[in-house]
């Protein structure tokens, strides 16, 4: 028989299985490398230009929008926008100090003061910047005492121990609540002038400190009516400090009240009185006392009359001032 030379070069490439009569897998030429696509690819024209890339189905993200991350492989620059990275500048917030809305709160910041007792008088020494309106806050700062609803400025002064009206002074007369007395204090009223009968013994000059802390001083006696009325009013208690003493010039007594001078021969002085009597050595009678009608601590003839004693003695005390 005679064979084509070009079936006879293709059977010579060729093995059978005796089997199956199937084709033996072609050992691979150790020399020749395949190449396999990750999909099966779809014919094309052949193209003139230069070899193409095949790559996987997954699309290439670009960094920076200007090269591929597929190592060597120019990007697409219509893949995706740039990817850029914006920072934020950082905002403080501070505490307004305005009457404005306020960026935290949102509400008009007002100064106020604290109102812990809700008389609507604030402490002053405890002002905020709050909210308007805000409980227990009030734009006043004049109480004088927050503890207490009955101390703020405009109140009438009681007895009670406290300064009502801020004023300074505590249990003060007022001829509305505290019109007879007060404490150790009685209150009496002569002729458009204000007295204070108090009963708690003092030094002369705490006595006057006293008097001058409610607008008075130290009583000055004028003789005459006066004079009777105030032993009148002392009542047969002994000796009350009054308002004059020689401390400044030896012998030479004043009023404290108006500064004018006693004449030591004004016969409202006691027997052989002033005389200066010198006590424990070291002291001298400065000041004086008015002695009830009886005349008593040892002072004979001088009953209802002044004396002049040691400052620093314990006794209780007349002060005189205006009415309020």
């Amino acid at each position: 028989m005679r064979w084509n030379a070009g079936f006879l070069l293709a059977l010579a490439g060729c093995t059978f299985d005796a089997s199956g009569l199937g084709e033996t897998p072609k050992t691979p030429d150790p020399g020749v490398t395949e190449t396999t696509t990750a999909s099966t690819e779809t014919a094309s024209p052949p193209t003139t230009g230069p070899t193409s890339t095949t790559t996987t189905s997954e699309e290439t993200v670009g960094v920076s929008g200007s090269e591929s991350m597929t190592e060597g492989g120019p990007g697409d620059p219509t893949s995706m926008p740039p990817l850029t990275t914006t920072t934020e500048p950082e905002t403080t917030t501070e505490p307004s100090t305005d009457t404005g809305p306020d960026i935290t709160t949102g509400c008009p910041l007002v100064m106020a003061y604290k109102d812990f007792d809700n008389d609507y008088y604030g402490d002053p020494s405890m002002p905020a910047m709050v909210c308007e309106g805000t409980q227990g806050w009030v734009p006043d700062n004049t109480d004088c005492n927050d503890m207490s609803a009955n101390a703020h400025p405009g109140i009438t002064e009681m007895c009670d121990g406290i300064d009502n009206d801020c004023d300074g002074v505590l249990d003060e007369y007022d001829a509305e609540t505290n019109a007879t007395e007060c404490g150790a204090c009685r209150f009496r009223v002569r002729e458009g002038s204000l007295y204070y009968f108090c009963s708690n013994a003092l030094d002369w000059e705490p006595a006057e400190a006293f008097c001058v802390m409610h607008g008075m001083h130290l009583v000055k006696d004028d003789g005459g009516a006066e004079h009777d009325w105030l032993l009148q009013e002392m009542g047969n208690t002994g000796g009350w400090w009054i308002g004059a003493n020689d401390r400044a010039d030896e012998n030479k007594f004043k009023w404290v009240s108006d500064n004018s001078d006693i004449s030591v021969d004004d016969d409202l002085w006691g027997n052989n009185e002033p005389n200066d009597q010198v006590w424990v050595f070291t002291d001298v009678a400065d000041c004086v006392i008015l002695l009830d009608s009886n005349g008593e601590l040892g002072y004979p003839g001088s009953g209802g009359r002044w004396n002049d004693h040691l400052c620093g003695d314990g006794f209780k005390f007349i002060c005189e001032g205006p009415l309020p």
